[in-house]
């Protein structure tokens, strides 16, 4: 049995483990991140130094991705080959995700970014490389990597080529940004995190206390069950609140449906606290929705 929404300071580093496992038409004026504007982070002892693409997400606002074994708290920012001071506005260790704050002199272009990530495989993407625009194709969604539950759902991406920088941004045939690249699977193949996961990190990194926290249901599933059912209600719970109980099968949490556990496990990374999701399921084969309002873990 196994929590889903157990406090983050439990689940960095288990899940980062699991995490280091793993196009057509050209723009008239393609709306592309400087291949200048690179950041470069130290190793941590016994680690290995990384390098990301630095993508706007604001004024003087820039996204990283921080690969394990990388010291996030000390980012080199290269603009034009120039290093530039920075402010760390903070990290998230489960998607790798760090914010940055640059001087109002670093050049930026506005970028805009989609909403949500398109779920369907075979769409057609780009990205910038060598000062050309490429294409590539989205393959399949990922959701486990060596039979290991992934914390939130991934991009897989046939780039053609190997896989470009992490960091590096996906774009949809209109410039918006539709995923960044989080890190290579390997021949032309590579992992690229969706815009909602953007999303979610920002808002609480840069919105509110600078670190991620996930909203609580109070809600334990079983990993290895082949339906998500629920197997545990914690008390005093929003979950227990509602008259949610053991042996429930989810079907949907907010938008996001839910077929199996790993589903599951994604649904529950974008729960804010003090934001309402529904929670749909099915007791003894009869439909039920709830309405459950999430909290900040204990």
């Amino acid at each position: 049995m196994v929590d889903l929404e157990i406090p983050l300071r439990h689940l960095s580093v288990r899940l980062l483990g699991v995490m280091a496992l793993c196009v057509s038409g050209a723009l008239a004026e393609p709306a592309v991140v400087s291949p200048r504007l690179q950041v470069k982070f130290p190793a941590l002892t016994g680690g290995l130094a990384s390098e990301s693409t630095a993508v706007p997400v604001g004024e003087s606002l820039f996204v990283v991705v921080v690969a394990p074994g990388a010291n996030p708290t000390s980012p080199e920012f290269l603009s034009g080959g120039q290093r530039v001071g920075v402010e760390i506005v903070g990290h998230d260790p489960v998607s790798r995700l760090a914010f940055l704050k640059v001087p109002a002199s670093v050049p930026t272009r506005d970028m805009q970014w989609l909403k949500e990530t398109a779920k369907n495989p075979g769409v057609a993407l780009q990205f910038m490389e060598g000062g050309k625009l490429l294409n590539c194709q989205v393959t399949t969604w990922v959701k486990q990597v060596g039979g290991k539950i992934l914390p939130l759902a991934l991009i897989q991406v046939d780039f053609g080529r190997q896989a470009p920088p992490p960091g590096t941004p996906l774009l949809d045939g209109a410039g918006r940004i539709a995923g960044i690249v989080f890190q290579s699977a390997g021949n032309t193949s590579g992992y690229a995190i969706p815009v909602e996961a953007v999303h979610r990190v920002k808002h609480d990194i840069c919105d509110g206390n600078g670190q991620l926290t996930r909203g609580w249901l109070g809600l334990a599933l079983q990993a290895n069950a082949q339906l998500p059912q629920v197997s545990r209600v914690l008390p005093a719970s929003p979950a227990a609140g509602a008259g949610i109980l053991p042996n429930d099968v989810l079907t949907a949490v907010g938008s996001r449906a839910i077929k199996d556990y790993a589903d599951a496990a994604n649904a529950f990374f974008y729960l804010m606290p003090d934001q309402p999701v529904s929670v749909s399921l099915q007791r003894n084969g009869t439909p039920m929705e709830f309405s459950l309002t999430p909290v900040a873990p204990k």
